[in-house]
C-alpha cells in the first residue's frame, strides 16, 4: 500500500491507549525543563513518498559516470606504459622511488601524491589489507610446514564461523544484561586508562601526565553517568531487540561490507592512472613532466570518501526505517527477512537516496580536506605547526558533522525528511534532550566497541589454536602466532563491528522514537516500554512526570 504504515498506525490507536501525551502528541521532557517554560516536545510526521534532493542524487551518478571515464581513458595508458619499460628491462617501481630521481622533484611530488591515494584506501580497510600482506608474506616462507591458501582459508572460514555465531548470541546477552555490560565498559575504560598511565611512566614524562589526566577523566566521566545507566541500558536492550526481531539486515550489513572493498579497489584502479597520467609520468625515463594537480587528486579524495559515507549511510538510513516500522507497525517488521527490510532499503536507495548523497557529500569534502592537510604536515615542508592545528581543527569538524549526520539520517530514513529538514528537527531534538541524547548514544557506543574487541580477541585465540595444532607455519615461531593471531582478530573484529553498527543506527532511532511516540510504543511492545519508562524513573526521579 501506498500509505504510510505510521500514518495507518496512529489513525488506528485508540486514544485511551495514549496517556503519556496529548492530541497534539506532545510529551515533557524528563530529563530537564526548558529555561523558557516552553518543555514541550512535538513528534516528526510521516513525510508523503517523494524523491528527496534530487540533485545531489544526479551529482553522485555523474560522479561515478566520471570515474568510469577515468578508469577507461587513463588505466590503459598507464599499464601499456609500465609493460614497455618492463619488456626494455626497465624496473616500473623506480617511479615510485623518489631516491631514483635525482634533480627533479616532480617525481618526488607525485610519489607522494600516490601514497596519498593508496593511504586513503588503507585507512578504510587496513586491518584486512594487513592480514593479506601477513598472509602472503607468510605463503612465501618454506619451513616445512602446511603453510598454503588452504591454511589461510581454513582460518578465515573458521573466524568468521565464530565471530557470527558469538556476536548473534552477542545480541542475546546485551538483551538482558545491558545495565551490567554498560558498567563493565566504563570500568573498562578506567583500567585501560590506568594500565596505559603505569606504562608512561617507563616512557615519557608528557605521556604520563596524559595518561593521569585520561583516568581523572574516565573516572570522572562514569560518576557523573552512573544514574543515566539504567536508561541507557533500556535504550541499547531496545535497539537490540528490534535488530534481533529483524535479524535479516545483516545481509544489508555485510553486503556493504563486500560494496565497499570492491569500490575501494575500482577507486584504485581510477584514481591512480588518472594522476600517473595527467602529470605526464614516463616509467622508462623514471620521471614526471608535470607535478600533479592538487585539484585533480583533491577531487578523487572527494569521490573516494564520499560514496564510502553513501554506502555507509545507506545502512544507516534502512536500518533507521525497519526500527521505525517495528515501533509503529511491528507485524511488518518482525520476522529475519520482514518485508520492512525491503521496503526500507528500497526507500533508501530510491527516495531518500539524494538526501543521503547531500549529508554524505558533506562528510567527504572536509575528510579529504583533512587528509591532505595531514600529508601536507608529514611531507616536512614547512608550517608543521600550522597545518597540525588545521588538521585537528579539521578532524573535530568533521567528527561534529558525522555525528550530526547520524541523526540526520535517522530522521530520514523513519519519516521520510530531506536532509535539510531532517537537520531542523535534529536541532529540535538536541535543544530539547540536551546531553542526554548524547550519553546515551555514548554509553551504547562503549558497549558496542568493547563487544566487538571481545569478539576480536576470541577468534584471534581460536585462530592461534587452530594454527598451532594444524602445524601451520607463518614465518618464525613468534611470526606464525602473530600472524594467526592477527588473521582471526582482524577477521572477527571486523564482522562483528559490522553487525553492531546496525544497533548502532537502531539506538539513535529508539531515541527518536521515544521522543515522539511513548504510547505506541506501550501498545506495541508493553513489556519494553515498562523496562523504558522505569528506566526514566530511575534516570530522573524528581523530574519524571508521567
Amino acid at each position: 500500500s501506498d500509505e504510510p504504515l505510521y500514518a495507518y498506525a496512529a489513525a488506528t490507536m485508540n486514544t485511551s491507549t495514549q496517556p503519556y501525551h496529548n492530541s497534539a502528541m506532545e510529551i515533557s521532557d524528563p530529563s530537564r525543563p526548558s529555561p523558557d517554560g516552553d518543555d514541550t516536545w512535538t513528534k516528526g510526521e510521516q513525510q508523503p513518498r517523494k524523491f528527496n534532493d534530487v540533485t545531489f542524487g544526479l551529482l553522485f551518478y555523474l560522479h561515478l559516470i566520471g570515474m568510469v571515464a577515468c578508469a577507461g581513458v587513463y588505466a590503459p595508458q598507464m599499464f601499456t606504459n609500465i609493460a614497455a619499460n618492463m619488456e626494455n628491462g626497465g624496473g616500473e617501481r623506480e617511479l615510485l622511488d623518489s631516491s631514483s630521481m635525482s634533480g627533479n622533484n616532480h617525481g618526488l611530488v607525485t610519489s607522494r601524491l600516490l601514497s596519498w591515494v593508496v593511504g586513503a584506501s588503507q585507512q578504510i580497510f587496513g586491518g584486512l589489507s594487513s592480514a593479506s600482506l601477513l598472509s602472503n608474506r607468510a605463503l612465501e616462507e618454506e619451513n616445512g610446514g602446511t603453510n598454503d591458501f588452504n591454511d589461510l582459508l581454513l582460518l578465515l572460514s573458521i573466524s568468521a564461523i565464530v565471530a557470527c555465531i558469538i556476536s548473534s548470541l552477542a545480541l542475546t546477552v546485551m538483551i538482558s544484561h545491558a545495565k551490567g555490560m554498560i558498567m563493565c565498559s566504563l570500568v573498562f575504560n578506567i583500567l585501560a586508562s590506568l594500565v596505559f598511565m603505569i606504562g608512561a611512566f617507563f616512557v615519557s614524562p608528557f605521556g604520563a601526565i596524559m595518561g593521569i589526566f585520561m583516568v581523572a577523566f574516565n573516572a570522572y566521566f562514569a560518576y557523573v553517568v552512573w544514574g543515566r545507566i539504567p536508561f541507557a541500558a533500556c535504550n541499547l536492550a531496545t535497539a537490540t531487540s528490534a535488530v534481533k526481531a529483524n535479524l535479516g539486515l545483516s545481509f544489508v550489513a555485510y553486503s556493504s561490507l563486500i560494496t565497499m572493498f570492491c569500490w575501494s579497489a575500482f577507486w584504485l584502479v581510477s584514481a591512480v592512472p588518472t594522476i600517473y597520467i595527467t602529470s605526464g609520468c614516463d616509467a622508462q625515463a623514471g620521471a614526471c613532466e608535470n607535478e600533479a594537480n592538487g585539484l585533480v587528486v583533491f577531487l578523487l579524495l572527494v569521490s573516494f570518501y564520499w560514496t564510502y559515507q553513501v554506502i555507509q549511510n545507506t545502512v544507516h538510513v534502512t536500518v533507521a526505517g525497519v526500527v521505525g516500522t517495528w515501533w509503529y507497525v511491528p507485524i511488518e517488521a518482525s520476522s529475519f527477512c520482514s518485508r520492512s527490510i525491503g521496503d526500507s532499503y528500497f526507500r533508501s536507495l530510491t527516495y531518500s537516496f539524494g538526501s543521503i548523497c547531500l549529508g554524505s557529500l558533506i562528510v567527504a569534502i572536509v575528510e579529504s580536506l583533512v587528509t591532505m592537510v595531514r600529508n601536507l604536515r608529514e611531507s616536512g615542508d614547512g608550517g608543521s605547526v600550522f597545518l597540525c592545528i588545521a588538521e585537528c581543527l579539521l578532524a573535530l569538524l568533521r567528527d561534529i558533522i558525522e555525528y550530526f549526520n547520524s541523526w540526520a539520517f535517522t530522521y530520514v530514513g523513519v519519516y521520510g525528511y530531506s536532509f535539510i529538514e531532517a537537520g531542523k528537527n535534529v536541532m529540535s531534538l538536541f535543544k530539547s534532550r540536551g546531553w542526554t541524547t548524547i550519553i546515551t548514544d555514548h554509553l551504547a557506543q562503549s558497549v558496542l566497541s568493547l563487544v566487538s574487541v571481545g569478539v576480536g580477541l576470541i577468534t584471534g585465540i581460536t585462530s592461534l589454536i587452530i594454527s598451532y595444532t594444524h602445524g601451520m607455519v607463518f614465518g618464525d615461531e613468534l611470526g606464525a602466532s602473530a600472524a594467526a593471531f592477527f588473521i582471526g582478530f582482524t577477521t572477527g573484529l571486523v564482522l562483528t563491528s559490522t553487525l553492531l553498527s546496525l544497533v548502532s543506527a537502531a539506538v539513535n532511532t529508539v531515541i527518536v522514537c521515544y521522543a515522539d511516540a511513548p504510547a505506541e510504543f506501550r501498545v506495541n511492545h508493553p513489556k519494553l516500554s515498562d523496562d523504558m519508562h522505569a528506566g526514566w524513573a530511575a534516570a530522573w526521579p524528581e523530574q519524571f512526570r508521567y
